[in-house]
């Protein structure tokens, strides 16, 4: 494969951190999170349409984040050899045209192939846009801009939790998700100035050498492994949320659509916090470690039986708030982890593979444990997610 000189990666900072492509870019990971939070809040609906099993719903959830488990490393090769703006932009289209499709399907073994485009399309933004995001902003703003990144997520599936009952069918949604997700990529080459020539040495790479010395630098691998046991934690409590609010809580699906929002919407406290204390000097591996204790205690307390019904909500709501430093530190951490400045995109790549692995395994280990055992089960998966958590984060190397 040949590469792009037009299009290959300069990793020199910028003289000036260039606020309209961060806001651009911000935009389009809110838009491509919108296809995750739009499937959750229309679980109801599709058991209604489709008239499936959860455990067979789980798979609208887990299909998406399913081809970055093994794909992740892959789109970093191809993001410093083509370079992260077209890469952000092609992966913007490709969510675009499957959620389009997708809307027009009225079967579900379709539904759950678009779900796997639009998955193909979601890795490609998040391991390019944290790439871009790195050329574009200067290093003493790192940490703020990579926390304001970070709200993406949340922001998305919020989003799409409040807007998606209000829009009148689960096809309405995918189509609104579809179009603005269009719009950032439309929008993208007028905002984000492109990569400008580097040497031949960075736009070619030696996989076999690139992946040994990831391997011999441990602490990427690590982080990929630490983002794996947020997720589980994470969406063992978010992924079937509206679910849970209506089954256990009892509330309406109205209802459950605002209070989703809101709660995975607090999710964002966390995210600007982890990089206002980042820029303070507060180390990431106490940030880590003290957030997996806090997601344990709370996480495991909302499926508890012995919780009060009226601090459900309340302990949800806390429990978003706190997890969402953990992927802002991990985000701002990864760049200062590669072994070189050229192998930041396969680093993105490797940690957003960890990041997926827990995202496939926890929406199918929930639905088989509720099924089987019912809501208070989860609990005990919850406690030792955080356990797994608190012990890879010691491992961590001081300096981050």
């Amino acid at each position: 494969m040949t590469s792009t000189k037009s299009d290959a990666i300069e990793y020199a900072a910028p003289n000036a951190t260039q606020w309209p492509a961060i806001l651009n870019i911000v935009f389009a990971g809110i838009a491509a999170a919108l296809q995750v939070g739009k499937a959750t809040i229309a679980l109801p609906e599709l058991q209604r349409e489709f008239g499936r099993s959860l455990e067979s719903l789980s798979w609208v959830i887990s299909a998406f984040p399913f081809v970055g488990v093994f794909s992740g490393i892959l789109v970093g090769i191809l993001v410093r050899r083509w370079g992260d703006r077209r890469l952000l932009c092609l992966g913007l289209v490709i969510i675009s045209a499957a959620s389009f499709v997708g809307a027009g399907l009225h079967n579900f073994n379709g539904l759950i192939a678009t779900r796997f485009i639009e998955g193909l399309g979601f890795v490609i933004v998040v391991v390019a846009a944290p790439a871009v995001l790195n050329r574009v902003v200067q290093p003493q703003k790192r940490n703020l801009v990579f926390g304001i990144w970070s709200t993406f997520m949340p922001a998305g599936i919020a989003l799409s939790m409040f807007f998606g009952p209000l829009l009148g069918g689960w096809q309405q949604s995918w189509l609104a998700s579809a179009a603005l997700t269009l719009l950032a990529a439309l929008l993208l080459p007028l905002t984000t100035r492109r990569e400008v020539a580097g040497s031949a040495a960075a736009s070619h790479i030696d996989l076999r050498q690139a992946l040994s010395r990831l391997w011999r630098a441990r602490q990427p691998g690590l982080l990929a492994l630490i983002f794996t046991s947020y997720n589980l934690l994470f969406f063992a409590v978010m992924a079937f949320l509206p679910l849970f609010l209506m089954q256990h809580v009892g509330l309406s699906l109205a209802s459950t659509g605002s209070v989703s929002a809101t709660i995975v919407a607090a999710n964002m406290i966390g995210n600007l916090s982890a990089g206002l204390l980042l820029s303070r000097g507060i180390s990431a591996k106490t940030l880590l470690t003290g957030t997996f204790i806090a997601m344990g205690l709370t996480g495991s307390g909302i499926f508890f039986s012995v919780t009060p019904m009226n601090m459900l909500i309340p302990l949800c709501f806390l429990f978003s708030a706190i997890s969402g430093m953990l992927p802002s530190t991990l985000l701002a951490t990864t760049p200062m982890s590669s072994p070189e400045p050229t192998l930041i995109p396969l680093c993105l790549g490797l940690v957003m593979q960890g990041n997926y692995l827990g995202q496939v395994i926890a929406p199918i280990a929930i639905s088989s444990i509720v099924a089987n055992a019912g809501w208070s089960a989860p609990a005990a998966m919850v406690l030792a997610a955080a356990a797994l958590g608190v012990a890879l984060a010691s491992r961590l190397s001081s300096r981050y």
